[in-house]
């Protein structure tokens, strides 16, 4: 009996964890960035062409779960492939755990970190606009897949694979994946229903919820993230 298109889309979409095993390939880690959209783009375009705000932005936030839970298992099972072919990953582990072991890095910075968040910001609108949607998710999953590779090694680090990747992703990151996917759904509208500006209240509502989660980010991280650092640091010493 054929698929109908609602269970093939919820196949292909139940294959992302697979995805990141393009990094194992030579230039594989660009290949995921590139890659990883097409297992959810057709689903999620089709809700935002509808109109289906809430379906989009859920549809979009279990992608990015489950792209992020293959870049755990890649780095659990296979940490050879993870640290070559996922891009900026081992950079930003190194960074992340400075900042665990000995207090100091840019998470601990707001100097520092706000800028680089408000250019990620920038890009992803731009690509998201330029692209209904598609580049936008590209950049999510670069974004998502380097710091799952963090996430995956500190569970490592910690022995506790479940804890240890909860406690990982940082609320903050949390909140700014949301925030994001959110943004992608609403600024992916204008290419997808051909209109330079489909945008009215409940649009305006929602860019105004998602402005909202990108600030309680950089505040969240700024007012928390030195006593998180400890919290992290003394759940890698626990025995």
């Amino acid at each position: 009996m054929p698929l109908s298109d609602l269970a093939r889309a919820r196949l292909l979409l139940a294959l992302t964890p697979l995805v990141p095993l393009l990094a194992a390939l030579p230039w594989g880690g660009w290949a995921l960035v590139v890659v990883a959209p097409l297992t959810v783009y057709g689903w999620f375009s089709r809700r935002v062409r509808f109109g289906d705000i809430l379906g989009a932005w859920g549809i979009g936030m279990a992608w990015a779960g489950l792209l992020s839970l293959g870049v755990i298992l890649l780095v659990v099972l296979w940490p050879e492939a993870a640290q070559r072919g996922i891009v900026h990953g081992e950079a930003y582990r190194q960074e992340m755990f400075r900042w665990v072991e000995a207090g100091f890095g840019a998470e601990n910075r707001p100097a520092e970190f706000i800028p680089q968040h408000l250019l990620h910001l920038v890009a992803f609108v731009a690509l998201t606009w330029a692209s209904g949607g598609y580049l936008g998710l590209a950049l999510g999953a670069l974004l998502v897949a380097y710091m799952s590779y963090f996430v995956g090694s500190f569970a490592v680090a910690a022995d506790s694979l479940v804890l240890g990747s909860v406690v990982a992703w940082v609320p903050w990151s949390v909140l700014r994946v949301a925030a994001f996917v959110l943004l992608g759904v609403v600024f992916a509208r204008p290419l997808l229903v051909r209109r330079a500006w489909p945008f009215g209240r409940r649009e305006l509502l929602l860019l105004a919820l998602a402005a909202t989660g990108i600030l309680g980010d950089l505040l969240l991280k700024a007012l928390a993230a030195p006593q998180y650092g400890l919290f992290l640091r003394g759940f890698l010493a626990a025995p």
